[in-house]
């Protein structure tokens, strides 16, 4: 393992961590899958339809944002969204939760007016969901800007939202939309909170309260106002945040000496590899070394003379030998042929 995969452990822990302490949103663009103009998603709305659900607790509310740069009449910029767009939002269906409803806040809305009929020719209008069709929308919002207000539209089970962006105009401003949607029933966990104080299935979850996002309708219950640009400095629970703190401390330093010990682990094995690969190299060349080298280096090498070994005689010392070995032969012979001496027949004389 080298310094590159380390360093892709470490970002895989960090990004985690992130996701621990995240908000629970989902961003959504229409560019990606719902208005995408590409031919699979194309495709695939057209026998499924374009849909997204709203789930429960975290996953029941949705920031959608989209922007329209700025492009020649008949041709979007990068072509990736339709000029007509239309799409559904559900609510998740569960027999014991009835009834069930999504709330729907602009936030953000830049869209075009013909200047000389005050008519919309960029609009967006919600339709379904057991209520009438609303007007066709393009007036400017901005939660935080010189608009000041919001645009508020509530629906049974599920809502269709259409989008209409002029082709035959050129976009000279880039067109913005930017809305929330969220679910909305009977409390269901603890801290969930009621839109509505007299409406027992306006409870929203208790993850989107106090978040500088309106989910509620108006009054926008969950929030101290309707518009950021007025909203004090939330009170932070330093409780949570303490815990939150904590557990990403832990995860993180749990995550970090775990990628430190895969590289201890794994480098005595890299390094291992290496001097094995460097010395399978230097056999290699060795073998390999041309003939004339060898030739120069046998040339070149010294040249030790060895003193020469003594010659023998071999028939003269074969003969010595023998003779030295008959000569005691033939004395003892003649010592046992001689006869006894006098003093030895006659010793007292």
């Amino acid at each position: 393992m080298n310094i590159a995969n380390c360093i892709t452990c470490l970002l895989w822990v960090l990004s985690t961590c992130c996701l621990v302490v995240s908000n629970a949103y989902r961003n959504i663009r229409l560019e990606d899958n719902l208005c995408a103009n590409r031919l699979l998603v194309k495709i695939k709305n057209q026998f499924y339809g374009s849909s997204m659900t709203l789930l429960e607790d975290r996953d029941s509310a949705a920031i959608i944002t989209q922007r329209w740069n700025t492009s020649l009449p008949g041709l979007h910029s990068s072509s990736k969204i339709r000029y007509d767009c239309e799409f559904k939002v559900q609510s998740s269906e569960e027999p014991f939760r009835l009834p069930r409803g999504i709330y729907t806040v602009i936030t953000r809305l830049k869209f075009r007016r013909d200047p000389e009929t005050e008519e919309c020719l960029d609009w967006i209008q919600f339709k379904g969901g057991n209520r009438s069709p609303s007007q066709r929308i393009c007036n400017e919002v901005s939660i935080d800007g010189p608009a000041g207000r919001l645009i508020f539209d509530e629906r049974d089970r599920d809502v269709t939202v259409l989008i209409h962006i002029e082709k035959n105009r050129m976009i000279t401003e880039p067109l913005e939309l930017r809305m929330v949607l969220t679910a909305h029933s009977e409390c269901k966990y603890t801290g969930d909170f009621l839109c509505d104080p007299q409406n027992l299935y306006s409870c929203i979850s208790r993850y989107f309260v106090r978040d500088n996002v309106t989910n509620c309708m108006y009054p926008c219950r969950d929030e101290v106002s309707c518009f950021h640009d007025v909203v004090p400095a939330p009170e932070v629970d330093t409780t949570s945040v303490a815990l939150s703190a904590i557990t990403s401390l832990i995860f993180t330093m749990l995550g970090v000496g775990f990628c430190i010990w895969i590289c201890w682990k794994y480098w005595n094995c890299i390094t291992v590899q290496q001097r094995a690969h460097e010395d399978s190299a230097r056999t290699g060349r060795r073998q390999h070394r041309p003939q004339h080298e060898q030739r120069g280096a046998s040339r070149d090498a010294p040249v030790i003379e060895l003193p020469t070994a003594p010659t023998f005689n071999i028939h003269a010392t074969t003969a010595n030998h023998n003779n030295s070995v008959t000569r005691p032969a033939h004395q003892e012979d003649a010592a046992k042929d001689l006869p006894p001496s006098y003093e030895e027949l006659f010793p007292d004389r």
